[in-house]
């Protein structure tokens, strides 16, 4: 059971009644400020009486752990695909002293776990070791989360400079892939896109030309199809980088690159994208 701390702190505000008055003949005015500020759970009795005094019901201030932990991994996937990785470490400390019994959520701490350790700290031995500990999670069936288990295993790798390794994983999550296409491109659109935007940086990386312009442009295309902005700049400039690699030409995604990072608040691929547009002399900068 955890309580909720700001609840009480503004269901006393709303009566206009000070610490010290809700305390009153219950506890003492410090109990008060520890449960508002610290999430400190009183006793039972002294909880029902706050809540009687405060006119209402127990379910407003208290939720059990099943709901907390729902509610923390809802948080942290909208927070994944916003990128804010330092603010998932936040949350995953939450859960840090909860029992967690059910497997899928255990499977996605994991998962957390590791990304925040590839994004923040850089330690790609610990995030492999993470991303292990997720794949271990016995469950029938596979998810999108289990392919960007492998994704980020293999990218882990690869700045290990561990590229046989990382090759492994690629390999891996290729062939699921294409097993699960189908299912890819009906799930959350959020989802399929960070896999075919991280597949394509992916195939890059490990010299797979031809497929980072198959993923690029597959995640290009739902994007499009959900009218989306959702990762469009990173996908068109991974599609102008595979251009150049496979003597295509770039600049037309370049551009839409150039212009989508701005739009999308991106401006370390909006002043990267720049530099490249002027080298190429683009008539856009003339």
């Amino acid at each position: 059971m955890k309580i909720l701390g700001d609840k009480i702190r503004y269901y006393r505000k709303l009566r206009g009644i000070s610490q010290s008055e809700l305390a009153e003949g219950i506890c003492t005015q410090a109990t008060v400020s520890l449960i508002e500020k610290k999430d400190k759970i009183p006793s039972m009795e002294i909880l029902v009486r706050l809540c009687e005094r405060l006119g209402i019901t127990m379910n407003l201030v208290i939720v059990n752990d099943d709901s907390q932990i729902y509610s923390i991994i809802s948080e942290i996937k909208t927070l994944f695909y916003h990128a804010d990785y330092k603010a998932i470490a936040e949350k995953l400390n939450k859960l840090s002293n909860v029992n967690v019994n059910n497997k899928q959520e255990i499977k996605l701490i994991h998962f957390f776990n590791g990304l925040v350790e590839y994004e923040v700290n850089h330690n790609y031995d610990k995030a492999i070791f993470d991303f292990n500990r997720a794949m271990n999670v016995d469950l029938t069936n596979i998810d999108m989360y289990d392919i960007l288990i492998d994704i980020y295993t293999a990218k882990s790798y690869v700045n290990k400079k561990s590229n046989d390794e990382a090759q492994v994983y690629y390999d891996q999550t290729k062939s699921l892939i294409n097993s699960s296409v189908e299912k890819i491109n009906d799930e959350n659109y959020h989802d399929s896109i960070l896999i075919y935007a991280n597949m394509s940086e992916l195939s890059l990386n490990l010299g797979d030309n031809d497929q980072a312009l198959k993923f690029a442009k597959s995640g290009i295309f739902i994007a499009k199809k959900e009218q989306s902005l959702f990762k469009l700049d990173v996908m068109f400039y991974i599609l102008a980088q595979a251009k150049i690699l496979v003597d295509e030409t770039p600049d037309k995604a370049l551009v839409q690159a150039y212009v989508i990072s701005d739009i999308n608040d991106n401006p370390k691929l909006h002043e990267r994208v720049l530099v490249e547009l002027k080298q190429k002399n683009l008539s856009l900068f003339q």
